[in-house]
C-alpha cells in the first residue's frame, strides 16, 4: 500500500516500512542519466523534427523520415544494445494473437537481462530498490524479477484468456490494435521500423529536454496518436527507468527531475491476472 503524505511517499512492504523522498528518485536517475555511457551521442545519432502536428491529425507533416543517421556499427554491437535487438522480432504485433515464447527466445529475454544487469545503471538501480525494501540483496534475484515483471505473458485484454501482451513487447515493440498502435515507446524500434519503411513519422507533438520526444505516427495501416520517446537513451536506462517508477510509483504519477527538468512518467500493473507485471510504461 503506498499513501502520499506531502513530499514524502510512505511504503509498507512485507512488513518493512521504507520512506521514498521526491529528491531521492531525482537524485539518482539524474545519476543514471549522465552516467549513460552507452547512450547515443551527437556522434551516433542525427534526426529532424520537422512539423508540429496534433494527435488527431492524419496529415503527414514530416516529409522526410524522423531519423536520418543511426551509428549502428558502433551502437548496436554494444552488448546491451546488441541482446535488446535480438528481442524485438519474438513478438505477434496484433492484440489477440497468442505468442508462444520459445526456448530460443526465453534465452534472449536472459541474455539480455545478463546483459544490463552487468552494467552499473542496473546495479545502482537494484541497490536502491534492496535499500528501500523492494528486492533482496541478490542481483540474481533481481533478474528473476525482471524477467517475472516484462516478461510474463498476460491476455492485454481483461476480457480474453489469450496470452498475447507482455510488458517488454508493450512497451518497448508496441502493439497494433484494430487502428490503433498500443506502446512503442522505444527510438530504437521506432529507427528499424522506420528505417523498413514499416513506420511513417508524422510530425511531432511536443519537445521536452532532456531529448524527450512526443511523436504522431502510423505503423503498417494503424495510428499512434502519441508516443514518448527518450532519443539516444540506452536500453538499460530506459529499463532501469521504468522499473523503478514501477516498483515506487505504479498506477500513479512517478515525477523526478532530470538534470532540473521535469519528468513524468506513468506506469500501470496488470489487474486481470496474479503476479507481479508491468501493462504499460510511458513518459
Amino acid at each position: 500500500m503506498a499513501i502520499r503524505r506531502a513530499s514524502i511517499f510512505v511504503l509498507v512492504l512485507t512488513g518493512v516500512v521504507s520512506c521514498v523522498e521526491d529528491t531521492e528518485l531525482s537524485t539518482l536517475i539524474t545519476s543514471l542519466w549522465n552516467s549513460d555511457t552507452n547512450a547515443a551521442t551527437s556522434h551516433d545519432l542525427r534526426y529532424s523534427y520537422q512539423q508540429h502536428t496534433d494527435t488527431s491529425s492524419s496529415t503527414d507533416h514530416a516529409p522526410n523520415r524522423l531519423f536520418s543517421y543511426v551509428n549502428e556499427n558502433y551502437l548496436f554491437h554494444k552488448p546491451t544494445y546488441r541482446t535488446f535487438l535480438d528481442l524485438l522480432d519474438n513478438y505477434q504485433n496484433s492484440v489477440g494473437t497468442a505468442e508462444h515464447v520459445t526456448t530460443t527466445e526465453v534465452a534472449e529475454e536472459l541474455r539480455f537481462l545478463n546483459e544490463i544487469c552487468k552494467t552499473s545503471i542496473m546495479q545502482k538501480t537494484q541497490q536502491f530498490l534492496h535499500k528501500k525494501g523492494y528486492v533482496s540483496s541478490s542481483m540474481v534475484d533481481f533478474e528473476h524479477k525482471l524477467k517475472s515483471v516484462w516478461f510474463t505473458t498476460y491476455p492485454r485484454s481483461g476480457s480474453s484468456r489469450t496470452l498475447d501482451s507482455s510488458g517488454f513487447e508493450h512497451v518497448f515493440v508496441g502493439e497494433v490494435k484494430g487502428s490503433s498502435v498500443d506502446g512503442f515507446h522505444n527510438w530504437i524500434q521506432f529507427y528499424l521500423e522506420e528505417k523498413k519503411g514499416h513506420a511513417n513519422y508524422l510530425g511531432y507533438v511536443f519537445k521536452h529536454q532532456p531529448g524527450i520526444l512526443g511523436v504522431h505516427f502510423k505503423w503498417y495501416s494503424s495510428y499512434k496518436k502519441l508516443s514518448s520517446l527518450i532519443l539516444g537513451s540506452s536500453p538499460e536506462f530506459e529499463m532501469a527507468c521504468f522499473t523503478l517508477c514501477y516498483y515506487l510509483h505504479r498506477n500513479r504519477d512517478c515525477q523526478f527531475n532530470i538534470n532540473g527538468h521535469t519528468i513524468r512518467v506513468k506506469t500501470y500493473e496488470v489487474d486481470n491476472m496474479p503476479g507481479d507485471q508491468i501493462a504499460t510504461a510511458y513518459l
